[in-house]
């Protein structure tokens, strides 16, 4: 692995750590102003969030890497704007002329259905907008972009525990939060190069939606189907046990989950970029993809063997006695967060391959063994840990097929 590529994951990495000593922080305050409860209920809407962020970019922000010319990077940042815009509005204007479906809907979720629309749009502009700092290899920025996410919603969420009851608090707060963040995530970018990108012409939009069809084709139903997959959990265990015990693994998720996904993120955000042009230029990027294996490999260890003997104590001493049993779900959990943060940088290969088949019946494979795992009779202990080795052996497969990709032989 080079000095320049590592140079560059540890500059993506301290904005990232800086993120996460924010969130792990706010975590302190939360578990003791809300109740489990009530951060079970509010995680089901934010994972809805979640899922709706992925469907209004089309994922077509993904493209960026693969344009060659700025005229074709404009047209691609004004096609995710108009559609994050115009899905955004005709979600909330079908809200509106059909009261029936949101009644239909979970009542975390119907009760904040506008809320929920406003963090749907801001969190996929968000996306697009890290995706250019990467694009442009501004690191330092991408770190500060992302460290300005997590203490917009941590101070929201905190001041608003104080204004506002209950789950209340937590979504207004998550909104405010993400909304804030954004706009400082356009300061990052630049006015320019986005004025620059709305003067695209509607031919030129029109081009790059043909020309990367493949994105909506298939990155989109995949990446949905991988955020449904991660997010449908909650979900399930809040309708299957109760909001308490969605509330427990709520946390476990966000000590657990959200630090990996942004580290691995961290990483994916440089490898994704020096891996592309690995590839143009010699129809491989094997080398890359396996140095940046072995160091994800040896740099997860030793956290996740710490977390195995200490989670359950470290999770009373820090949040209180009665989140132990968030712990217990971490230990539970192991497999399924170690083999997610050293595959999942790793599987953008399958992007530069352009095999997004591929990936996609991987994704509805993954989201079969999700549904059926929490179907499943018994405790919330055996399904967890049905869950988890089910997890593990997915990403094992994943990671093959991304190894393939990086060799160029799945063309």
């Amino acid at each position: 692995m080079s000095k320049v590529f590592f140079g560059r994951i540890v500059r993506v990495l301290l904005g990232t750590f800086g993120a996460q000593l924010i969130t792990i922080g706010v975590m302190l305050l939360l578990v003791r102003l809300y109740t489990p409860g009530e951060i079970g209920d509010f995680s089901v809407w934010v994972s809805a969030a979640t899922i709706i962020s992925v469907l209004l970019t089309g994922r077509y922000e993904l493209a960026l890497f693969s344009t060659g010319q700025s005229s074709e990077l404009s047209a691609v940042i004004k096609l995710v704007i108009f559609l994050v815009l115009g899905l955004s509005v005709a979600v909330t204007g079908l809200l509106l002329v059909t009261p029936y479906a949101t009644s239909r809907l979970p009542v975390e979720i119907s009760h904040y259905w506008f809320a929920l629309t406003v963090v749907a749009a801001g969190l996929a502009i968000n996306k697009l907008l890290l995706c250019v700092l990467t694009y442009q290899q501004a690191f330092n920025k991408l770190g500060l972009a992302r460290i300005s996410l997590a203490a917009c919603i941590a101070v929201s969420q905190v001041a608003a525990a104080y204004l506002l009851e209950g789950e209340k608090g937590l979504v207004y707060g998550q909104t405010f939060g993400v909304l804030l963040a954004t706009g400082l995530a356009v300061l990052w970018v630049g006015k320019s190069l986005l004025v620059h990108s709305l003067s695209a012409t509607l031919e030129e939009v029109a081009e790059v939606a043909r020309s990367y069809s493949n994105f909506p084709k298939y990155s989109l139903p995949a990446d949905l189907i991988n955020t449904v997959s991660s997010q449908l959990p909650v979900i399930l265990l809040a309708s299957k046990f109760g909001g308490e015990i969605a509330g427990w693994f709520a946390l476990t998720l966000r000590m657990m989950g959200a630090p990996i996904s942004l580290l691995a993120a961290s990483v994916l955000d440089v490898f994704k970029e020096q891996a592309a042009r690995e590839y143009r230029d010699l129809g491989s990027c094997r080398k890359l993809f396996l140095s940046t294996f072995k160091v994800l490999a040896l740099l997860a260890l030793p956290p996740f063997i710490i977390i195995g003997f200490f989670a359950e104590s470290a999770f009373a001493l820090i949040f209180g006695a009665e989140w132990m049993e968030s712990g217990r779900y971490a230990v539970l959990l192991i497999p399924l967060f170690y083999m997610r943060f050293v595959v999942s940088p790793l599987s953008y290969t399958i992007y530069i391959a352009q095999r997004q088949n591929l990936d996609l019946l991987w994704q509805f494979t993954l989201l079969a063994m999700t549904v059926a795992c929490f179907m499943l009779p018994g405790s919330v202990e055996s399904v967890l840990t049905f869950y988890a080795a089910g997890y593990a052996f997915m990403y094992f497969i994943y990671f093959w097929i991304s190894f393939h990709c990086a060799k160029g032989e799945a063309k």
